[in-house]
C-alpha cells in the first residue's frame, strides 16, 4: 500500500503545480491520470482484501436473506442471497453472497426477495472444473461478487420469515410485481419473454432457443436492458414533453421531470449494473443541458465510468461492463462521421433514417468485435440486416410500453395497447428467426488471445479512423494486414489439429470420453448414451473444430470398444463402472484403467485382473471412493491420476508410447 500513498500523493502534486498559468499544460492532465490510478489500485486492494478468505470446506449453522427473486431451473432453483455463518474458524470466511440452489419443490418457488431461511450445510468455494475451453466459473464469481455455491434438498432448510429490504431488493421486487402484470394482461410464452426482458430485464424465463437466435442474429444487445432502452425511453419522454418550451424555467423543469421518470424507469428494471450506468450517463447529459452547455458525450461516459468503478471495482472485468462501453464509445467516435461519409444532398428523411441506424449499428459492433471475438469466438454475419429491422421497431415498441404504462388507469385503452404490444413482440420475434435461418447467420472464428484481440482493436481502429479522416492508405493497408494475419491463423489452427488422442474430461455425473482424429471426434461414456451428460465436450469441440461428434457404435472401424475396454490410436483403455470385472478370470494387460462411478473393488486385486502401470481416476467417483484408491495405489506402487483433482486429461500413444497429459488452463 506504500507504494500507492507514494503515487496518490505525487500525482497529486502535480495536480497542483498544473494549475498554475505557467506550468505545462501536460503537467495536469498526467496527474489527474495518476491521481485515478491511484484510487483505482487502492479499491482494487480492497477488494482483493475483502475477497480472500474462503469458506471452510466443513458444515456450518447459516442465516441467509434472498438478494434477489429465485429462478427455477431444470432440477434446481437458483437464487443469491447474503449467508452469514456461525462457529467458523479464525481464518475462514464467515459472511458473504453466495449462490443457494434449492430443490425445487413448492415451498423454493414460494420464496421472495429480502426472505431469510436457515440452514446447514457445506458451502463450497467457487471452482473451475480444468477441462479446456470450460467456462471461467472462478472469474465470473469474483468479478460478481459471489464467493461460493450451496445445495440445499427439500427439508434442508426452513423458512425464517422476511427481513430488512435494502433500496435494490424493493426495485426486484417491484420488477417482479410488473411482470406480474404483463401475465395478467395475456402476455405468455415467447412474447412475455421478450416484453419482460426488453422493458424491465427480467430475462429468467427467456427461452435458451429464442436467446440464441437473437445472438445469432446480432441482437442480444436488445435482450439486455441498457443504454439502448434508456436513449429510446429517453427520447420518448423528450417527445411526450415536447409542449413545455416555455421558457428557461419551464426548459428546465422538463429535465427535471425527464430524470426522475429516468431514474424510475431504472428503479422498476432492478437498479442493475447496466441501467445504473445508462441512467447516470442521460442525467449528465440532461445536467449539461440545463447548464446550457453542450458536454463531450465521452466525457459523460467517462464520468459514469468512474463513478461505477468507484462503487464496485470489480465491474472493470465484468464482460457486459466492457460490451457496453465499448460499443457506447464506439458510436460516439465514428458514427456521426460515417453518416456524413454517406451523406447523399438529395437524400429525404427516410435516407436519413436508413444511414443514420446503419453508421450506429456498424459502429456498435466495430467496438465490441475484439470482446465479442475473444469472449465467444463467434460474428453475426447479418447483424446489419437485423439491426436495420429491429431498432426502429424497438424504437415503436418502447413507445408502446410507455402507453401501457400510462393507460393503466383506463382498462379498455390498456387491453387495446396490449394486443398491438403482442402482434409487434410476435412480429419483432419471427424477424429474429427469420434472419438466424439464414445460412451462415453466425460465423465461428478461429481462436484468439488476449494479445490477439488487442492486435484486432488496434487494426480496427486504424482502418475506421482512415476512414473516418479520409486516408485511404491507412484503412487499405490495415485492413490487408488484418486479413493476412486472419489467413495465417486459420491455416496454423488447422495445421495443429493433426494427431490421434483421447481426452477424458473432468464430469461429475459420469466418465465423459472424446476419441479424436482426422477424420473426427467419438464421444464415449460410462452410462446409456441417452443418460450421458456431455455438455462438459461441447466447449472444446467447437474451439477445436472437431467436428459433428459421434457415439461409438459397435462396428465402428476407428474406434473399437467392447466390454469396457477402448483401443484407440495405440492406446488400450479399460472403463470400470460395476463391480462385474471381479466374476473375470481372464487376465488382460491395458495402458490405463479408468475407475468411474460404481467401481467397488480392492486395487491389489483389480490389477490381477487388469495388469497396468496407470490408475485414472475419473470425476464421477464420490469422495470416499476416491480417497479409498489412493490410498491403496499408493501401497501397491501403482501411479493414480485424480481427474476430479487436476482436470481433464489428454491421452497419446502408439508403437510403445503411453503418455498422459493435463489439460488445466489449456
Amino acid at each position: 500500500m506504500l507504494h500507492i500513498a507514494a503515487l496518490f500523493v505525487i500525482s497529486l502534486s502535480a495536480v497542483g503545480v498544473g494549475l498554475f498559468a505557467r506550468a505545462p499544460r501536460w503537467l495536469f492532465g498526467v496527474g489527474a491520470v495518476g491521481v485515478m490510478l491511484a484510487v483505482g489500485l487502492f479499491l482494487v486492494s480492497c477488494d482483493r482484501r475483502e475477497a480472500q478468505p474462503r469458506w471452510g470446506g466443513q458444515k456450518v449453522q447459516c442465516e441467509a436473506q434472498l438478494l434477489e427473486v429465485p429462478c427455477m431451473g431444470g432440477a434446481a432453483t437458483r437464487a443469491l442471497a447474503y449467508v452469514t455463518a456461525q462457529g467458523v474458524q479464525p481464518d475462514e470466511r464467515s459472511e458473504g453472497v453466495v449462490n443457494i440452489y434449492f430443490a425445487n419443490s413448492v415451498e423454493a418457488e414460494a420464496l421472495r426477495v429480502g426472505e431469510r431461511i436457515l440452514f446447514e450445510a457445506v458451502i463450497k468455494n467457487p471452482a473451475n472444473a480444468g477441462n479446456p475451453a470450460e467456462f471461467d466459473v472462478e472469474r465470473y464469481m469474483r468479478v460478481k461478487g459471489v464467493s461460493g455455491s450451496v445445495y440445499l434438498p427439500v427439508g434442508g432448510w426452513e423458512s425464517a420469515g422476511p427481513g430488512a429490504l435494502t433500496l435494490k431488493m424493493r426495485a426486484l421486487a417491484l420488477r417482479e410485481r410488473v411482470v406480474s402484470v404483463y401475465e395478467s394482461l395475456g402476455f405468455e410464452g415467447d412474447d412475455l419473454a421478450l416484453l419482460s426482458a426488453f422493458s424491465v430485464g427480467e430475462k429468467r424465463g427467456f427461452p435458451q432457443l429464442l436467446r440464441d437466435a437473437y445472438s445469432d442474429a446480432g441482437i442480444s444487445h436488445l435482450l439486455a436492458l441498457s443504454g439502448l432502452h434508456l436513449g429510446i425511453f429517453y427520447m420518448v419522454l423528450v417527445w411526450l414533453l415536447g409542449f413545455m418550451r416555455g421558457g428557461r424555467v419551464l426548459y428546465v423543469l422538463r429535465e427535471l421531470v425527464v430524470v426522475t421518470l429516468l431514474w424510475g424507469f431504472a428503479f422498476v428494471a432492478g437498479l442493475t449494473a447496466s441501467v445504473v450506468r445508462a441512467a447516470i450517463l442521460f442525467t449528465a447529459v440532461s445536467l449539461g443541458r440545463c447548464l446550457r452547455r453542450d458536454g463531450s458525450s465521452l466525457n459523460s461516459l467517462a464520468l459514469a465510468a468512474m463513478l461505477m468503478l468507484l462503487w464496485s471495482p470489480r465491474l472493470l472485468f465484468d464482460v457486459s461492463f466492457q460490451l457496453s462501453f465499448a460499443a457506447v464509445t464506439s458510436i460516439v467516435l465514428i458514427a456521426r462521421p460515417l453518416q456524413e461519409i454517406v451523406r447523399w444532398e438529395k437524400g429525404g428523411k427516410v435516407y436519413r433514417i436508413f444511414t443514420s441506424a446503419l453508421a450506429v449499428s456498424l459502429a456498435a459492433q466495430v467496438g465490441v468485435m475484439p470482446f465479442v471475438w475473444y469472449y465467444f469466438g463467434t460474428f453475426p454475419l447479418y447483424f446489419l440486416l437485423a439491426n436495420l429491422l429491429l431498432v426502429p421497431l424497438a424504437t415503436l415498441l418502447m413507445s408502446l410500453v410507455v402507453l401501457l404504462w400510462a393507460a393503466a388507469p383506463v382498462s379498455f385503452l390498456q387491453q387495446s395497447v396490449a394486443w398491438l404490444l403482442s402482434c409487434l413482440l410476435s412480429f419483432m420475434n419471427w424477424v429474429v428467426g427469420a434472419v438466424a435461418s439464414l445460412p451462415a447467420a453466425s460465423l465461428l472464428l478461429p481462436r484468439v488471445g488476449v494479445a490477439g484481440a488487442c492486435c484486432t482493436a488496434l487494426l480496427l481502429a486504424l482502418f475506421f479512423g482512415g476512414v473516418v479522416r479520409r486516408k485511404w492508405w491507412v484503412a487499405g493497408v490495415s485492413a490487408v494486414v488484418a486479413s493476412l494475419l486472419l489467413v495465417l491463423n486459420i491455416f496454423a489452427e488447422r495445421g495443429g489439429q493433426d494427431g490421434e488422442y483421447i481426452m477424458l474430461f473432468n464430469n461429475r455425473k459420469s466418465a465423459a470420453l472424446l476419441a479424436v482424429d482426422k477424420s473426427g471426434c467419438y464421444v464415449l461414456s460410462s452410462v446409456p448414451q441417452l443418460d450421458a451428460d456431455v455438455s462438459v465436450m461441447e466447449p472444446y469441440i467447437e474451439r477445436e473444430r472437431c467436428g459433428v461428434p459421434r457415439w461409438v457404435e459397435q462396428g465402428d472401424t476407428a474406434v473399437s470398444y467392447s466390454g469396457g475396454l477402448l483401443s484407440f490410436a495405440g492406446v488400450r483403455l479399460q472403463l470400470l463402472a460395476d463391480d462385474c470385472w471381479r466374476s473375470d478370470s481372464v487376465s488382460r494387460s491395458v495402458d490405463a484403467v479408468l475407475l468411474c462411478r460404481g467401481f467397488l473393488g480392492p486395487v491389489d486385486e483389480l490389477l490381477l485382473h487388469y495388469p497396468t502401470s496407470c490408475l485414472l481416476l475419473d470425476g464421477s467417483l464420490y469422495d470416499g471412493s476416491r480417497r479409498r484408491i489412493l490410498r491403496e495405489a499408493a501401497r501397491a506402487g501403482v501411479p493414480a491420476v485424480d481427474i476430479g483433482a487436476v482436470g481433464a486429461l489428454k491421452i497419446t500413444g502408439g508403437e510403445g508410447l503411453f503418455a498422459v497429459e493435463t489439460m488445466r488452463g489449456k
